[in-house]
């Protein structure tokens, strides 16, 4: 006589009833989710998305699967208990695949990232990632969008690599102008406004000295040129300002 045999025999009626409702609610939920991903199949596929290029498809149903699951509890009306049951079980679903830039082992490049979406009962298709709202729109619509969002990540990538070298050039200009710096680097600012909304980071970068005097520069990202942003100088931010009136006096009066 088979474990599973035996642990059934010395069930309460109770517990083969949570049993039951546990194995039919697990091939009710599989034969769910295969009729949604073939409706989902339908649509994408309807609307000329391509599997592999605008969306996966990792959807795999595995019949009569043999586990031990606890079970019981407020839900089942009867104390927790462990059981081995068999069912149907299924994993993985289709997600739409989009283009974005990300940084890999210090290399920055294209990939296609997955992200989850649903169909409405009008055969549209809702996915926030995509489309930037949770409006509902048509398949044709969201593969003109996945087109759109892949050629604008190929400029995205070609943009900032371009912008990247030119901070480079700085950064080895500024080394050289200043070869007692303690630090050149490149660091973000964030430039508050009235509108907190409004609110934004710019990239800059920090020429650093010993006595903690420093100076800032911006980077045009188009044409690499450099200009002055902000200095701070340890000894003109310590005088007082009787001590500025008098540099004033000595040099105008």
């Amino acid at each position: 006589m088979k474990e599973g045999q035996q642990l059934e025999m010395f069930m309460t009626g109770e517990q083969y009833q949570a049993m039951e409702r546990y194995v039919a609610g697990q091939n009710k939920d599989t034969e769910h989710r295969i009729a949604s991903v073939q409706r989902q199949l339908n649509v994408l596929l309807g609307g000329g998305l391509i599997e592999g290029v605008h969306f996966k498809n990792n959807f795999t149903v595995e019949e009569n699967v043999t586990e031990t699951v606890s079970l019981g509890g407020r839900w089942y009306d009867v104390p927790e208990f462990e059981a081995e049951v068999t069912y149907n079980k299924s994993e993985g679903g289709v997600f739409l695949l989009y283009d974005t830039v990300v940084m890999e082992d210090g290399v920055r490049e294209v990939v296609k990232k997955s992200t989850h979406f649903t169909i409405t009962s009008e055969g549209k298709v809702e996915c926030y990632t995509v489309v930037g709202s949770y409006r509902a729109v048509k398949p044709e619509t969201i593969l003109r969008k996945l087109e759109d969002m892949a050629d604008v990540a190929k400029e995205k990538l070609k943009f900032t690599n371009q912008k990247d070298k030119h901070y480079d050039n700085a950064i080895a200009k500024l080394k050289l102008e200043f070869p007692t710096a303690v630090r050149v680097e490149k660091g973000s600012e964030w430039v508050r406004t009235h509108n907190y909304r409004n609110t934004y980071h710019i990239d800059i970068i920090t020429v650093g000295f010993e006595d903690g005097s420093h100076i800032q520069y911006d980077v045009n990202d188009f044409n690499g040129e450099i200009k002055i942003r902000k200095v701070y100088d340890v000894v003109v931010e310590s005088l007082t300002l009787q001590d500025k009136v008098n540099n004033l006096k000595a040099r105008l009066v």
